[in-house]
């Protein structure tokens, strides 16, 4: 079993009236398997209402399943016994790095989650200082989060599930209320914490290029997993992402157009770099 593990996963949020009468139900996960394996960089995509980030909220036990199972590093998300160990195995990183930053400095902000696991304090500083390093972030210890970046505070944050030594992150669209800058400085952080410090990643993310480096991709639309593969496999299937109102890579997308035009290229192409040297193999065949 993988560290994470789904098995027809369903859940439903079901709607009442102001007399608490069901109005309705609307199935936001449908059925959904995974086994996601320790050590993986897994991306999950999907349009605004697919069920991605309803999906993220199972792994940490925010919500439980309707229907179904979710295992957390073996442990079943439904044993209310079990969250606290599994919030603890598998850190959760929102949207908004505000709604999770409460110290009034970034190292105190980041000790948090330590202390409150009663970890010694002498481990804590420990945890804190190579956390923050491991984001770039270490710098900036003694400063005030009201005075960083929105990229530097979603460090801060990234941080903070870091010092609590998860074996796994689920970061729910981590770069979504951040500029271009922010958003690389993230994914950058992200993806050294999954090659260097081996932690799982999964990554829920609707920017493409945040992708291309994933080990794994699914994509979800209402509710279920439509498409699964590597980032190649997934983003050489232009219209069928289109098709379930999903952007591809500007690469990906300009060496499809390139395809359509006669231009000799192969499918999938996911980096401007990719494209100049298929081209480039192209032009120097004919």
């Amino acid at each position: 079993m993988g560290i994470v593990r789904t098995q027809d996963l369903t859940f439903e949020y079901i709607r009442r009236d102001e007399e608490g009468n069901v109005e309705g139900i609307t199935t936001a996960v449908d059925k959904v398997s995974l086994d996601i394996a320790q050590g993986e960089f897994i991306a999950i995509l999907g349009h605004n209402g697919s069920g991605k980030s309803t999906l993220a909220k199972h792994i940490n036990a925010i919500l439980n399943p309707t229907e179904g199972t979710v295992w957390v590093d073996g442990m079943d998300t439904s044993d209310e016994e079990r969250v606290w160990d599994i919030r603890r195995t598998a850190g959760m990183v929102f949207q908004n790095p505000d709604n999770q930053i409460i110290g009034q400095v970034v190292e105190e902000d980041v000790g948090f989650g330590p202390e409150n696991m009663g970890v010694p304090t002498k481990e804590i500083w420990e945890r804190v200082e190579e956390s923050l390093k491991a984001v770039g972030m270490y710098e900036y210890r003694k400063h005030s989060p009201n005075k960083l970046s929105g990229g530097q505070k979603q460090r801060v944050s990234i941080a903070g599930v870091l010092a609590m030594h998860p074996k796994c992150i689920v970061l729910d669209e981590p770069t979504a209320m951040l500029d271009p800058k922010g958003r690389k400085e993230v994914i950058r952080a992200i993806r050294a914490l999954n090659q260097v410090e081996e932690i799982t990643v999964i990554l829920i993310t609707h920017y493409m290029e945040e992708i291309i480096h994933a080990d794994k991709v699914f994509v979800m639309d209402s509710g279920r997993i439509v498409m699964d593969g590597t980032p190649r496999e997934i983003f050489s299937q232009v219209e069928k992402l289109k098709s379930l109102r999903l952007d591809v890579p500007q690469a990906t997308l300009l060496g499809y157009e390139l395809q359509r035009r006669g231009v000799r290229l192969p499918s999938g192409l996911l980096t401007a770099e990719e494209l100049a040297d298929a081209l480039g193999q192209s032009l120097g065949a004919e």
